[in-house]
């Protein structure tokens, strides 16, 4: 027989199982990214944990949130998270850095020193594929395949994708702000 302690973590986990479900779902549909996301839930839970208790030490809200102690000075202290760009972003950036350079809105594929597949290696070499990453990049809106190039697409397409999941993400949190203090 479960004592009512073990019972009642039970129906916790399940319904925080739930949320964590509803958020990655979210988080995906609106190409958030998942890195950014938990930098942002970290620096809540510190700054919650803190706020509970004013004089808590560094170790003390470690301790609370399993966060390790180097990280929480910085959630602390910080206005801003720091979230290094994914090596999808990274070979994106230098995509466009190519482009620019180059007066130019296409790319070869390979076989080439400055193909993508080159630009791929340099951030990703044996994490992820040239055809990954181009598949990421064309469902974003930012490049589409033709032939022997890769092409850029008009920014506004991507643009307006964003704005869309930005109004998604602000509902959603709107509601489960509302939810939370019900």
């Amino acid at each position: 027989m479960k004592n009512s302690n073990t019972y009642e973590q039970s129906e916790m986990g399940e319904s925080v199982e739930k949320i964590a479900k509803i958020m990655a779902e979210a988080t995906l549909k609106n190409d958030f990214p998942y890195k950014e996301f938990m930098e942002y839930y970290k620096m809540h839970m510190v700054r919650l944990a803190k706020q509970e208790k004013k004089k808590s030490t560094v170790v003390e809200i470690s301790a609370r949130t399993g966060i390790d102690r180097r990280f929480i000075a910085p959630y602390l202290n910080s206005d801003q998270i720091t979230v290094k760009p994914t090596k999808v972003a990274k070979v994106y950036a230098d995509v466009l850095d190519f482009c620019d350079k180059n007066e130019t809105k296409k790319i070869l594929k390979n076989d080439d020193k400055r193909s993508f597949e080159v630009l791929c290696q340099r951030h990703a070499n044996g994490s992820l594929t040239p055809k990954a990453i181009y598949t990421e990049l064309w469902r974003l809106g930012l490049m589409k395949d033709v032939g022997t190039h890769f092409k850029l697409k008009k920014p506004a397409v991507a643009e307006k994708k964003v704005a869309k999941a930005t109004r998604r993400m602000k509902k959603m949190s709107e509601a489960i702000e509302s939810a939370v203090k019900k």
